[in-house]
């Protein structure tokens, strides 16, 4: 049981839920009831497989860091995410209205199959996200807002929401959206929606996976932890959200294989600086971004 949640719990749960996702999508059975089903489903697979084989037995503790994960999922999938859609459609229908339906810049791909549409859609929505990630960490004020993802101290399965509200609407504003004023169909968005959120469940999971190939693919828990480390030698790489294909391309994937000897602090995430950063207090997180001054002492 170790052995398969190791090397086949991740590529399974994945392929199952792409599959199943294909299926209704292609016979109309209500998809998008289907893929939050998968997704709520993958999410208990993944709490047990962290209680199963962890990769760290103490990051399966609560450091009070619960209810911060909990308000931040509650904020995202109950209030971001259904505003967002609506927003888009509304925004959809303008456009509709004032070019019409064979409009120029309809120019997705909808009619090739499924799975080719997502791997162009994938690609694409990675490519603006892969930027915004990595210039978050070298921008000062838009690093404001993203510190508040990286103020976990542990890696679990609720730490993946835990985000700013505005850094998960640039995420969508220069990943999706762009794709979906392209002209991308719902049921390739649905399809990277199943996609996205079961890579995001296993993607800062607890669990001692082993993922060997697919780390040149996927954003793994493998590779994301070197994203959280404290270590600044080696920290902030790996800024796929989905896909690792763009750190490949340019130069900030690292692997335990690309590990430079002397790393060994990757186990020690959370952030370096500033120490006194409202790390389990959400809604102080929310608003530090726009009194970092005031709200978050600068050390010297």
């Amino acid at each position: 049981m170790k052995t398969i949640i190791r090397y086949l719990l991740f590529p399974l749960v994945l392929s199952v839920a792409l599959i199943v996702s294909l299926f209704s999508i292609d016979a109309d059975w209500y998809p998008e009831i289907v893929v939050t089903l998968l997704v709520l489903s993958a999410m208990l697979v993944v709490h047990l497989g962290e209680r199963i084989v962890p990769y760290r037995v103490d990051w399966n503790l609560a450091k009070d860091d619960v209810s911060t994960d909990l308000t931040s999922f509650a904020v995202i999938v109950l209030a971001l995410d259904p505003l967002i859609k609506v927003g888009v459609a509304l925004l959809l229908s303008v456009l509709l209205i004032s070019f019409g339906e064979s409009a120029v810049w309809q120019v997705f791909p909808n009619q090739w199959p499924l799975i080719s549409q997502l791997a162009v859609f994938a690609f694409g929505a990675e490519f603006g996200r892969y930027w915004m990630h990595r210039f978050s960490h070298s921008n000062h004020y838009l690093w404001r807002v993203h510190a508040l993802h990286h103020s976990a101290e542990r890696l679990y399965l609720l730490n993946g929401y835990r985000i700013h509200p505005i850094n998960f609407f640039w995420n969508y504003f220069f990943g999706q959206l762009p794709l979906i004023l392209l002209g991308a169909g719902e049921p390739v968005v649905i399809l990277y929606f199943a996609l996205s959120s079961i890579v995001a469940a296993f993607q800062h999971a607890n669990i001692d996976s082993k993922n060997g190939v697919l780390n040149w693919v996927f954003s793994t828990n493998e590779l994301h932890r070197w994203h959280h480390t404290t270590d600044d030698r080696v920290g902030y790489k790996n800024h796929g959200s989905v896909l690792i294909i763009w750190d490949l391309l340019f130069g900030t994937y690292y692997s335990d294989r690309t590990a430079a000897s002397d790393a060994t602090n990757i186990d020690n995430v959370g952030l370096s600086s500033p120490k006194s950063y409202p790390v389990n207090a959400y809604f102080r997180q929310v608003i530090a971004p726009f009194c970092w001054k005031r709200c978050v002492h600068r050390e010297p």
